[in-house]
C-alpha cells in the first residue's frame, strides 16, 4: 500500500512537493526513481515484508513496477515461477515486472489483488498505467504537453499543475451523491476506468479495457450455493489476512461486517481487533444495529473492541480537514465513521483494516435495487442498451422547474426509472438535490448517458442474460467505485490500507452467476441472510438495516446551529451560483430545502460543496486545524 505520483513523458518533472502532498499514504519510506521516458515519486506504507527489502520499485529484465495495493495471491504466484524466478524479497509486488514480462499484459489476468500500478518498459517504447478489476485502488491522470502526469490522490496532481473545477461534472456529483467513473471534479482530469489500462506507446494513448469477463448465470440449489460461496468467502478472507502488520475490522454490526469479523476471527484468533463508531443519537433514530450489536458480537465471540465516538462535536471540529484530504466534495455523512474508526486504527497500531464493501451492491441490499426489479425484464433489457431519447427528457425537466415536492419527485423518479433509465440508476442513491438544480439537470443527463452506454455495455457483455445481474455488475462505476473512494480516502489518511473481501474476483463472479432472483426471493439480500444465519446469532441476522449515515437531523436541530449553518450558505451563494446551479444558489432561503430527514442529508451535502470549494477554489483555507464554527466565523 502507497501513494505514487509521477509522469511519463520527456520533461524532467520535480515531484517532490507532489510527493510529500499525499505522505500519509505511505510515511515509512520514500523515493524518487526515474529512467528512460518516466519518474515516480513512491510513499511506502509497509504490510508485506516490512524490511528494506519490499521498498518499491521493482525491476526485472529492463521492466520497472511501481504499485498501490496489494496482490493477495503472491505466494501462489512464486510457487508456481520458483523455477523460472528468484524473489529476493518476501514482497507482493517483486514478482509483477517478471509476470509482465512473461505473459505480457495478459499477466493482469493471474493477479488476484487490489492495484494501481505504472509499468515501465523503455525498450518496447510502453508505459502503462493499470487499474485493478473494480476500482479499488484509486489512480488519477492529466494528459498534458505531450506526456501523461498521474496519482493516487488529486492534491498530489494539483501540486504539479492547475486544475480548472468542471462545474457539470459537480452539478452531477450533486445530484447522484457520487461521481460516476471516471470523472473527477475537475476538466480533463480522469481516473483510469476499473479494469482498465492506459497506454502511452510513442506519442499515442490509448485506453484499453482488460478486464473482460464472461459471466454464465445458471439456475443453482441453495445447497450449492450456500456450499459454494462460503467456500469463496472464506477463502477471500484467509487471503486478505495475509500480513506483516496487525489487522483489523470496521465493524458496523450488519451482515457483511459481522459475517467477516466471525470468519476472520475463526481463521486468525490472535492478531485481530474490531473497531465500531458510538454514533450519539443514531440508536433512538434507527435502533441498534450500529451501537449494540458491534458490542455483543464482540462479547460473544471474544474479540477485542476498540469504540470510538462519532457526534456533533465531532463533525464540528474535522469536517474541514476531511473535506481538505477528500478531494471530492464530501455528501455522505457515513463517511465521518470511516475517518473516525481510521483514526482509531492509527492510535492502536492497525495497519489493515478490513470493510464490508460490495454486500449490498452484489446481493441487492439497497431499497433502489428493489424498485428496480418492478421493471418488466424486457422493459430493462432495452433501457440497458440504448439511451433515452431526447422527448423522455421533458416531463422530469418540467417538473424540476416547478421546484421540490413530495408527489412530483416520486412521480419524476417513477418516469426515469421506466423511460430514463440511465440517469435513474446513476441517481438511485439519492437525488434529492434534483428539484433544486432544474438549470443544469439537463447538462448532467447528458454527461450520465455518454458515460453510462460504456459500463451499460460492458455490464451485458460481462454477464450472461439476467438483467438484473447486469445492472448489479454496473454499480463498479457508480456504488461502488464512491464506496472504494470514500474507504481508501479515509484509511490512507491516517495511513491505515482497507481490504474488502467481498469484492474478491472469484467471489464477485460466482455472485454474478447466481440469478437475482434467488438472491433476493424473500427480500433484500435474503439469501446472503439465509447463509450467514446459520452461524451467525439472530440479533444479527433479524436486524433491521441502518447504513453508515448520521442523525443530522438532531445534529442540526438546535435553533443556534441551524442559524449558523444557513447564514455561511447564503453568505456563499454566489460561490455555489457560479460552480455548482444557479438556480439552487437562488433557493437557499427556502425552507423546503432544509427540512426533515432528507433536507438535514442537503444540509450536510452543501456544507460539503462549500467547504470544499473555499479549499480548492478561493483556495482561502490552509493546511492548520480549523473547525467549522471557526471557519463560518471568518
Amino acid at each position: 500500500m502507497c501513494g505514487i505520483v509521477g509522469y511519463f513523458g520527456s520533461k524532467d518533472v520535480d515531484l517532490a512537493p507532489a510527493a510529500d502532498a499525499i505522505l500519509h499514504r505511505g510515511p515509512d519510506m520514500q523515493c524518487i526513481s526515474s529512467g528512460k521516458g518516466w519518474k515516480i515519486a513512491f510513499n511506502r506504507l509497509a504490510i508485506i515484508d516490512i524490511s528494506e527489502r519490499g521498498m518499491q520499485p521493482f525491476s526485472f529484465d529492463g521492466v520497472t513496477v511501481v504499485m498501490n495495493g496489494e496482490i493477495y495471491n503472491y505466494r501462489e504466484l512464486r510457487e508456481e515461477h520458483k523455477s523460472e524466478f528468484n524473489c529476493h524479497s518476501g514482497s507482493d509486488v517483486e514478482i509483477v515486472p517478471y509476470l509482465y514480462k512473461k505473459y505480457g499484459i495478459r499477466f493482469l489476468h493471474k493477479l488476484n489483488g487490489m492495484f494501481a500500478m505504472a509499468i515501465m518498459d523503455p525498450a518496447a517504447g510502453k508505459y502503462f498505467l493499470i487499474r485493478d478489476r473494480y476500482g479499488k485502488k484509486p489512480l488519477f491522470y492529466r494528459q498534458i504537453d505531450g506526456g501523461i502526469y498521474f496519482a493516487s490522490e488529486l492534491k498530489a496532481l494539483k501540486q504539479l499543475l492547475e486544475l480548472r473545477p468542471d462545474k457539470t461534472n459537480i452539478a452531477l456529483n450533486m445530484s447522484c451523491w457520487l461521481l460516476i467513473q471516471p470523472l473527477t471534479a475537475y476538466e480533463h482530469v480522469f481516473a483510469v476506468n476499473p479494469g482498465n489500462y492506459l497506454e502511452l506507446n510513442g506519442k499515442t494513448v490509448v485506453e484499453r479495457q482488460w478486464y473482460e469477463p464472461k459471466i454464465e448465470g445458471m439456475e443453482q440449489p441453495y445447497e450449492e450455493i450456500r456450499e459454494k460461496f462460503m467456500s469463496l468467502y472464506r477463502r477471500s478472507i484467509d487471503l486478505r489476512l495475509r500480513s506483516d502488520v496487525p489487522v483489523g475490522i470496521s465493524l458496523s454490526g450488519g451482515l457483511d461486517s459481522s459475517s467477516m469479523a466471525y470468519l476472520a476471527r475463526d481463521i486468525s484468533p490472535s492478531n485481530f481487533v474490531a473497531f465500531t463508531a458510538n454514533i450519539v443519537g443514531k440508536q433512538s433514530w434507527e435502533g441498534s444495529t450500529d451501537t449494540e450489536n458491534p458490542r455483543q458480537l464482540c462479547n460473544d465471540l471474544s474479540i477485542r473492541q476498540i469504540s470510538t465516538t462519532v457526534d456533533f462535536d465531532f463533525w464540528n471540529r474535522n469536517i474541514v480537514d476531511i473535506a481538505r484530504n477528500y478531494d471530492e466534495v464530501l455528501l455522505n455523512s457515513g463517511t465521518l465513521i470511516f475517518y473516525a474508526i481510521s483514526a482509531a486504527a492509527q492510535a492502536n497500531g492497525v495497519k489493515v483494516l478490513l470493510s464490508g464493501v460490495g454486500g449490498d451492491e452484489l446481493f441487492g441490499g439497497y431499497p433502489w435495487q428493489a424498485r428496480m426489479r418492478s421493471l418488466p425484464v424486457s422493459r430493462l433489457r432495452s433501457a440497458l442498451r440504448r439511451a433515452s431519447s431526447r422527448g423522455a427528457r421533458v416531463l422530469p425537466e418540467l417538473w424540476s422547474k416547478l421546484g421540490p415536492g413530495a408527489v412530483r419527485s416520486r412521480i419524476a423518479r417513477i418516469y426515469k426509472l421506466y423511460l430514463q433509465f440511465q440517469v435513474w440508476h446513476a441517481q438511485s442513491l439519492s437525488g434529492e438535490f434534483v428539484p433544486f438544480m432544474s438549470d443544469m439537470n439537463r447538462r448532467v443527463a447528458d454527461r450520465i448517458e455518454s458515460l453510462s452506454e460504456d459500463y451499460f455495455r460492458r455490464s451485458v457483455a460481462a454477464v450472461d442474460g439476467d438483467a438484473y445481474n447486469q445492472v448489479q455488475y454496473a454499480n463498479i462505476f457508480t456504488v461502488i467505485g464512491n464506496q472504494n473512494y470514500q474507504l481508501d480516502m479515509a484509511s490512507m489518511r491516517h495511513s491505515v490500507e482497507n481490504r474488502s473481501p467481498l469484492l474478491d474476483v472469484n467471489l464477485v463472479e460466482y455472485l454474478m452467476s447466481v440469478p437475482d432472483h434467488l438472491k433476493n426471493e424473500h427480500g433484500p439480500k435474503s439469501l446472503m441472510r439465509n447463509m450467514l444465519a446459520e452461524f451467525l446469532p439472530k440479533y444479527i441476522t433479524t436486524s433491521k438495516k441502518s447504513g453508515p449515515t448520521m442523525p443530522l437531523d438532531q445534529w442540526f436541530r438546535d435553533a443556534q446551529v441551524a442559524k449558523s449553518v444557513r447564514r455561511f450558505l447564503v453568505a456563499n451563494r454566489e460561490l455555489i451560483g457560479e460552480h455548482l446551479s444557479e438556480d439552487l444558489a437562488t433557493r437557499l432561503r427556502d425552507e423546503t430545502l432544509y427540512s426533515g430527514r432528507t433536507g438535514a442529508l442537503r444540509t450536510f451535502a452543501l456544507l460539503g460543496f462549500v467547504i470544499w470549494a473555499k479549499i480548492n477554489i478561493e483556495r482561502i483555507v490552509g493546511t492548520q486545524p480549523l473547525s467549522f464554527t471557526e471557519l463560518a466565523q471568518a
